[in-house]
């Protein structure tokens, strides 16, 4: 399982229109840190990268089911914390770092969530 806590939100990170946050490590830009989630992870033995189809992301007690994962997200989890979790049905052309999620419904989130990749 890989976990991560929330330590900041930028202020345009959450739009009421768009049902996506896009997540980022601490090394993010000043620029990106205004559109994003700032995630630290936490380091476990068994932590992986690798996120599927399938299997579920968590933030806090809310819990989503992965269905389509972006070729990109894994080398982007590694090297900059960097996916974008959208809660809508996989579109015909995906985002190449997207993680689309079900139910389609935009999680509670402040600082301090805990985000789980199992």
């Amino acid at each position: 399982m890989l976990k991560a806590e929330v330590v900041e939100i930028g202020p345009e990170a959450i739009s009421k229109n768009d049902p996506l946050l896009i997540l980022f490590n601490e090394t993010a830009s000043i620029q990106l840190r205004r559109v994003s989630i700032v995630q630290r992870f936490s380091k476990t033995k068994d932590a992986s990268y690798d996120i599927a189809a399938g299997d579920k992301i968590s933030i806090d007690d809310q819990e989503y089911e992965v269905t389509y994962v972006g070729q990109l997200v894994k080398s982007n989890m590694e090297m900059i914390g960097h996916a974008t979790l959208s809660f809508e049905k996989v579109p015909e052309k995906p985002q190449h770092n997207g993680i689309y999620l079900r139910p389609y419904t935009f999680p509670k989130i402040h600082v301090g969530s805990v985000i789980k990749y199992y």
